[in-house]
């Protein structure tokens, strides 16, 4: 790899975190990073779009790379890390469990697993839970639930039952969950039929936060839908926040026309936006499923559920959906040990507080290039949106890789930069990292190219 272009302005002064670490560093890699990333550029396919940042190992919201370089963690691996990294009481019970047995599946009864589901259940109102891997496999597995309840409730013919969402949403990316939204890969054969955001009849765009779009498609066609999907807030879109009454109004019109709502938490769920789950923001909602992911183990271990009632979870039968790594005893252990920090450290409440000094940090900071602050007040889940002029440096991407270079990580697709550090982030530096990101802005227009600003 080729050594970074030099930088032709001055970095903003150094700032030390709480750990006494400086937090300002800009140029080319060291020759342990560039190796590591020369492997990756040679070998890795797929995944997300690279930083070249060589991490090795976390604690709270603290990243250390391979040279010891640390990092404030701004995006926490797409808000997975929601009670930050190795937090010890999720860890010791990991640790704990992984001495007895890592595996067991749901051939047989684990009581972590019984636990786990009783204690899920009772404290957001469900009767049943039935868990998976990844979040794609939750909402597809959502997407089967709502089908069979529709050949087996609801009358719909076979094959003819329409899972429908909104405009610019964010499910997954499998052949099953990528058509849910109106962005899609190409090149890969047919994707799954009967999905998306669209009415089934006259190909109408269903907007998110637009409750009269979705009136007038299930007054056409309430006949041939058997579930409506939507993120209570939007997160790869930018964290979109619908207008207040929007998710009652949805729920409503649901029930009027006998269709299923789903809400997809995968991102937004475990304190995020500031209460346990997003669609409590709004009082008087409870969908008929909801679908988990990421958070529920505090991002230590890979698991989804769904929760729902009898009338959609007790018409599954064995073998229908299932995994077999699906509440491994050591996940289970993870998501109870995750369930208990939630609660006794009020992580919600204090996503709350913080998502607010969060928001005036920015305001206060009267940023150049910037269209949009969305998201505000709504915990630590909140996205910047840039006024983009690339003939000037000015991009979401080259800021947030300036971010890098200068020791904070933050989220970026499109012309978004996007904000959820863990919840358990002290406010001192939260605020070191807003500096950053303000610096940031300030100077990317001076600067030529540098690692990472066009791609790894």
């Amino acid at each position: 790899m080729s050594p970074a272009p030099a930088i032709s302005a001055d970095p903003v002064p150094e700032l030390e975190n709480d750990h006494g670490a400086k937090v300002v560093s800009i140029g080319s890699p060291s020759e342990k990073s560039a190796r590591y990333i020369k492997m990756w550029q040679e070998n890795v396919r797929g995944g997300f779009a690279t930083f070249p940042v060589v991490l090795e190992r976390a604690s709270g919201h603290i990243i250390t790379d391979v040279d010891g370089k640390e990092y404030i963690d701004m995006i926490s691996q797409f808000a997975v890390i929601n009670f930050g990294y190795t937090h010890p009481r999720i860890t010791e019970a990991v640790v704990k469990q992984i001495r007895k047995v890592a595996t067991f599946n749901t051939s047989y009864v684990h009581p972590l697993y019984a636990e786990f589901a009783s204690r899920i259940c009772k404290k957001f109102g469900y009767s049943g839970v039935a868990t998976m891997i990844t979040g794609s496999e939750g909402v597809e597995s959502a997407v089967k639930i709502a089908r069979k309840w529709a050949y087996v409730k609801k009358g719909i013919p076979t094959d003819e039952a329409w899972v429908i969402t909104a405009d610019s949403c964010y499910h997954g990316l499998t052949l099953a969950t990528m058509p849910l939204s109106n962005h899609m890969a190409s090149n890969f054969g047919k994707h799954l039929p009967n999905v998306g955001p669209v009415g089934p009849s006259s190909g109408r765009l269903i907007r998110f936060g637009n409750a009269d779009d979705l009136e007038i498609v299930l007054r056409e066609d309430a006949n041939k839908i058997a579930a409506f999907m939507i993120e209570p807030i939007q997160g790869y879109s930018g964290t979109v926040v619908p207008p207040k009454g929007y998710l009652k109004a949805v729920q409503d019109l649901c029930s009027r026309y006998n269709i299923l709502f789903i809400c997809d938490e995968v991102q937004t769920g475990y304190g995020r936006t500031g209460t346990d789950l997003a669609f409590q923001n709004e009082p008087g909602v409870k969908p008929d499923l909801v679908v988990l992911g990421k958070a529920i183990t505090g991002g230590q271990l890979p698991m989804s559920a769904i929760l729902g009632n009898e009338s959609t979870l007790g018409l599954l039968k064995p073998y229908e959906v299932a995994s077999t790594y699906a509440a491994a005893p050591v996940a289970c252990a993870a998501a109870i040990a995750a369930l208990d920090v939630l609660e006794e450290e009020k992580i919600s409440e204090r996503s709350q507080k913080l998502g607010s000094i969060l928001t005036e940090a920015f305001e206060k900071a009267v940023l150049p290039h910037l269209l949009d602050h969305r998201g505000k007040r709504r915990g630590l889940f909140q996205t910047l949106v840039v006024d983009e002029d690339a003939s000037s440096g000015i991009t979401a991407r080259r800021i947030a890789a300036l971010c890098a270079h200068r020791g904070v990580l933050v989220g970026n697709a499109a012309n978004r930069l996007r904000f959820s550090p863990p919840l358990t982030i002290c406010r001192e530096d939260m605020l070191k990292a807003v500096d950053v990101v303000v610096s940031a802005f300030r100077d990317v227009s001076k600067l030529g190219d540098f690692l990472g600003s066009d791609g790894l």
